[in-house]
Formats: structure tokens, C-alpha cells, sequence
């Protein structure tokens, strides 16, 4: 994967996947797991892999429920794209189960208003388990701010998909998601 093609806090959420899943080395290792990453907190997200290609929102951050206008939690993720970006999004989230590594979509937001097309980025990595990988660990992230936060995404259209290269294939499952649904 080309790292340079990506938003910055998209590149230190992957360089923290990569060394988590033992990709990186010891020293990267220890780095990763003192990263804070309360500044991506309202962007993270977890899908789930109920069935071939079908993925659910299971958490979301409140950014994204902000531009979705909407809670996605129970959602499948290609409603928040049409036609065949639908089938291409699936495609893509499959393919990052299947490698396994990360993968990156970016696309178009389209809202009415001062905002009327963004671009944004999702990553989506992973979360390996002894069974295998059935949920990945997503970041939303918008490439600018946002002058018009009321209004409501009315849909996403994929503009660039990047695959996972063979090689980011992680040693062993050490990536976990811990949630506190306590408040």
C-alpha cells in the first residue's frame, strides 16, 4: 500500500496496525501502543461480516453519524453508497479479510449547501481473531473541515480504491476493540 497516498492520521493508524500485528518490529511495537489516538476517537467505526460481502456498522463515531445525519449502528455499510459503489465497497472490505491488511477507499461526499462535494477517506483494517477475520476497525476521515456540519451527506461516491499488498499479512492477531458503553 502506498502510504504517502493517504491522510496523515490514516497513516498513523495504519503504521499502528502494522506494528500491533507484529509487522514492524519491537521498537515500533511499544511506540504504537503509547499513540493516542483520542483525536480519531468521534471518526473510528467497527463493521461486522454477518454474510458474504454484507458488513454491519456495530459502533460509529459521533463524526460520522454527523455527516451520515443519521445513527448507522445496525446499518449495513454500502447503504451509505449507490449502485455499483455499493458492490465495490463490499468487494473491498472482502478483499481486506481475505489478504489479511488494510485497505483505503476514498470518495466523494455530496450534501447540499456550502459543502456540497468533500472528499473523504475510509480505512478499514482488520480485526484478526483466532477464527479468522470477520470485523474490521474503520476511520472516517474528512480530507477538510467541514463550514457546514448541519447538513447531512446525502451520499458517497467511491473515487479510488487502494488494495492491501500481499506482504502487510500480520504474523499473529494482536489488534483487539475494547468499547466502554459506559455514558
Amino acid at each position: 500500500m502506498q502510504w504517502s497516498a493517504v491522510h496523515p492520521e490514516s497513516r498513523a493508524l495504519l503504521s499502528s496496525w502494522r506494528a500491533l500485528n507484529g509487522l514492524d518490529g519491537a521498537a515500533q511495537r511499544e511506540q504504537a501502543h503509547s499513540r493516542d489516538a483520542a483525536g480519531m476517537i468521534d471518526r473510528l467505526f467497527m463493521a461486522q461480516r454477518v454474510a458474504e460481502g454484507v458488513y454491519v456498522f456495530k459502533t460509529v463515531g459521533n463524526e460520522l453519524r454527523a455527516w451520515a445525519g443519521r445513527d448507522l449502528r445496525d446499518q449495513e455499510v454500502g447503504t451509505l453508497f449507490g449502485g455499483a459503489d455499493k458492490v465495490l465497497i463490499r468487494a473491498l472490505l472482502e478483499r481486506s479479510l481475505e489478504a489479511p491488511g488494510p485497505v483505503v477507499a476514498r470518495a466523494v461526499a455530496h450534501s447540499a449547501g456550502a459543502d456540497g462535494r468533500m472528499e473523504v477517506e475510509l480505512v478499514f483494517l482488520p480485526l484478526l481473531e483466532r477464527g479468522g477475520a470477520e470485523r474490521v476497525l474503520g476511520l472516517f476521515q474528512p480530507m477538510a473541515r467541514r463550514t457546514d456540519p448541519n447538513r447531512p451527506v446525502l451520499r458517497f461516491t467511491l473515487s479510488t480504491l487502494m488494495m492491501p499488498a500481499e506482504p502487510d499479512a500480520p504474523a499473529r492477531p494482536n489488534l483487539r476493540l475494547v468499547s466502554n458503553r459506559d455514558g
